[in-house]
């Protein structure tokens, strides 16, 4: 039935033939073929350079559960948590994409942030000692047998100026964050 409705040759299709058969005489050239496919898959991929066939173990998983974009202070803190997270609800796949992999222009190498304490809400307060005391100790997240880490952290005081008006709430808050355990000079 098959036969009669297509054209001589393509009844059983060109797999079920063999080459150099009286139907046709002909033989299928899979290298010429699959090189033809790479062409046409190439020329439509972007980055028509790429290779399908090289190794790629070098490069950024496909899938991941979150990306991180930017690995300065935020980036790397947020990745750093989510994976202390692991123990508590099983294996999160962080991916951190950072383009200035020196840190040599980015701006967290390049800023003069402060951490700021001087906070009127307990919780606020607590947060910021914890993240001061968490860079005053970083190196117990240094790698074995290289040299400390260095964040330049300069911990330093703020001088804040009030009005006659503003200086009751002043006095309230520095009470509060003496209460929350931050020193004050």
């Amino acid at each position: 039935m098959i036969r009669r409705v297509l054209p001589h040759g393509m009844g059983r299709g060109l797999l079920t033939r063999r080459p150099g058969t009286r139907r046709g005489g002909f033989s299928l050239d899979w290298d010429g073929k699959v090189s033809e496919i790479k062409k046409k898959i190439k020329s439509i991929l972007p980055g028509r350079s790429c290779d399908l066939l090289q190794d790629t173990s070098h490069l950024p998983p496909e899938h991941s559960d979150v990306v991180i974009v930017g690995g300065g202070v935020l980036g790397l803190s947020v990745a750093y948590w989510l994976k202390k997270l692991e123990s508590r609800r099983g294996a999160i796949r962080v991916l951190v994409v950072e383009r200035d992999h020196t840190y040599s222009q980015a701006s967290t190498g390049l800023s003069v942030g402060g951490i700021c304490q001087q906070f009127s809400l307990p919780e606020n307060i607590q947060l910021s000692l914890f993240s001061a005391s968490f860079l005053r100790n970083i190196n117990y997240l240094a790698v074995v047998d290289a040299p400390p880490l260095d964040l330049r952290f300069n911990p330093s005081g703020y001088l804040l100026l009030a009005s006659e008006k503003d200086a009751a709430a002043m006095e309230s808050n520095v009470k509060v964050q003496r209460d929350g355990g931050r020193r004050l000079v």
